[in-house]
């Protein structure tokens, strides 16, 4: 697999933009069309459209505009120019309102290092028989006295933008593994309510991806209400598209075990996983240290108001999970 490393121009207006090469095969042409309707002429049109959006757009002050980066939008709104682009908006917004989770997302940072080594969360080598990204994620992995609620949203969306440029994902999209054997009220008791629904929001409306699974591997019974309500707060298309599955057994009996960590019944090494992974990583460090430097004007943001999640927050949801008792 190819692996983009080139350090894109965050010019929002550049007096020319870099040809667009298809590298994939037929069989994902196929699947591009059927899923996304896109073709040579639609996605060409589209691109042109968002990067003269862009261009026009004067509170966009530096954004990347090469095709790898407005096609994670595209793909993932199927085309709708408008909502593409409107979610770029979101993107850009969410990106320099949050900044420690976004802001120098680096594998050299060691609190991240630290989480990608323990095995908390990896991409799996190999793609399910669909063609589809799956992340497996370990809450036992977790050092719950090194971590926070902010750092774990940081190391997500991390992996997320180490991904995100890879077409093939773009198109076939993500499956999302969590193992949930030794998830604790500790952990749950990390994450406000106000903090849910700002990543539950990102996640849906400002970060390019296409999940099309999430599958939840022996949720405990105390964590059900936990359950219940990440569940309300995400969207009827998403809820759809969540499994849970009691064991590990029940779980790799649905997915094809070569492609899953030994520990899960399949071949390859967890630790051999997560080596390829931070090299990928370290491969894309320059690339993901430049997002940085994307800026939009905040105060031109149609509906922008930074304190729009706590306000939707008290109008109903008023608690927090740290008032649970912790283990």
């Amino acid at each position: 697999m190819e692996i983009d490393t080139m350090i894109h121009s965050i010019c929002a207006n550049p007096a020319t933009y870099q040809k667009y090469n298809w590298t994939l095969g037929d069989k994902f042409k196929k699947t591009a069309k059927s899923e996304l309707r896109e073709d040579e002429h639609i996605r060409s049109q589209g691109l042109a459209q968002m990067r003269d959006w862009i261009a026009k757009s004067s509170h966009i002050k530096k954004c990347r505009t090469d095709a790898l980066f407005l096609l994670r939008f595209l793909r993932t709104k199927k085309y709708s120019i408008p909502q593409a682009c409107a979610m770029l908006e979101r993107y850009l917004t969410i990106r320099q309102t949050n900044p420690v989770w976004f802001e120098r997302c680096d594998i050299n940072d060691p609190e991240i290092e630290a989480i990608i080594d323990g095995g908390y969360i990896v991409p799996l080598l190999e793609r399910d028989d669909h063609g589809r990204q799956v992340i497996l994620s370990v809450a036992g992995n977790l050092d719950l006295t090194r971590v926070s609620s902010a750092l774990l949203a940081r190391v997500h969306f991390f992996v997320q933008e180490v991904l995100a440029d890879d077409e093939q994902s773009q198109i076939c999209g993500y499956v999302h593994c969590i193992d949930d054997r030794e998830l604790s009220m500790k952990l749950i008791g990390m994450w406000s309510l106000v903090d849910m629904k700002k990543v539950v929001d990102c996640i849906q409306n400002a970060i390019p991806s296409r999940i099309n699974g999430i599958n939840l591997i022996g949720l405990p019974s105390a964590a059900a209400t936990f359950l219940e309500l990440c569940v309300s707060l995400l969207s009827d298309k998403l809820r759809k598209r969540i499994n849970l599955f009691r064991t590990v057994d029940d779980f790799a009996g649905k997915m094809n075990r070569k492609i899953l960590p030994k520990e899960y019944g399949g071949t390859v090494p967890m630790a051999d996983m997560i080596a390829q992974f931070k090299e990928r990583c370290r491969q894309k460090r320059a690339q993901l240290l430049a997002l940085d430097e994307m800026q939009i004007e905040l105060s031109k943001v149609p509906g922008h108001c930074p304190d729009s999640c706590r306000r939707d927050l008290e109008a109903g949801m008023i608690g927090s999970f740290r008032k649970l008792e912790v283990d």
